[in-house]
C-alpha cells in the first residue's frame, strides 16, 4: 500500500484582504479542496475583531479560517482523511462545533467538540476516508466581547490524500486472483 504525505493548511498562503481585517471567499481548489461557506482574513489588522476569538486562533501567523456569519461551512474533495485541526470560539466560550464527516454521501464520523474563545483547542479527528466535512455550531455564551453570533476559527488543518488505486495495480489484483481460481481447479 502507498503512504500519503499529510497537508496543512494554514491559509497564510492565501493573498490578503485590500482592507486587512475583512474576510474573503477561501478560493475552490485551495489545498485541492472544494469550500462551501468559509472566509479566511488576517484578524489582527481589525481593531473590532482583535478583542475577539479570532486573534486568539491564529496558530500559524497570519490568517484564520472561520465560518461565514456564523452558519454551517464545509469543505470536500477526492477521498482524504481528516487527521487534526485547531478551533476557537470567535465571541462565545462554550460553542458547540458539530463536525460531520461522509465519504459518497453516506455519514461515517458525527462528533461535537466545545471550544472557547481564549485559545485554540487541538481536535484529533482521526475522520478516515472522507470525501466532505461539514461543520455547524450553535450555543455557549458571549465571552464579553461584542457578539455577532456563533462563529468559530479554524487554523491548521491536517489531511492526508487516499491515493486511488491505479489501475495497473487493480489489473495486477485482478490478474493474480484469476491464477489463484484457475489454479484451484
Amino acid at each position: 500500500m502507498a503512504c500519503s504525505a499529510s497537508t496543512l493548511i494554514t491559509f497564510d498562503d492565501l493573498p490578503a484582504s485590500i482592507y486587512e481585517g475583512s474576510g474573503l471567499p477561501i478560493p475552490n481548489g485551495y489545498a485541492g479542496l472544494q469550500w462551501n461557506n468559509f472566509m479566511y482574513f488576517k484578524p489582527g489588522g481589525n481593531p473590532l475583531v482583535t478583542q475577539s476569538g479570532y486573534i486568539n486562533g491564529v496558530v500559524s501567523a497570519d490568517n484564520v479560517a472561520y465560518n461565514n456569519l456564523g452558519t454551517p461551512a464545509s469543505f470536500s474533495g477526492e477521498t482524504f482523511d481528516l487527521n487534526s485541526a485547531f478551533i476557537t470560539g470567535a465571541w462565545n466560550d462554550g460553542l458547540q462545533v458539530e463536525v460531520r464527516g461522509f465519504q459518497g454521501g453516506s455519514l461515517k464520523f458525527d462528533r461535537i467538540y466545545t471550544v472557547d474563545t481564549t485559545g485554540p483547542t487541538f481536535i484529533n479527528f482521526d475522520y478516515i476516508g472522507v470525501d466532505e466535512v461539514s461543520f455547524n455550531s450553535w450555543g455557549g455564551l458571549a465571552h464579553g466581547y461584542l457578539a455577532f453570533g456563533e462563529h468559530f476559527a479554524i487554523d491548521n488543518i491536517t489531511i492526508t490524500a487516499v491515493p486511488e488505486p491505479s489501475v495497473f495495480a487493480l489489473a495486477a489484483f485482478g490478474g493474480a486472483l484469476l491464477m489463484t481460481v484457475r489454479s484451484r481447479k
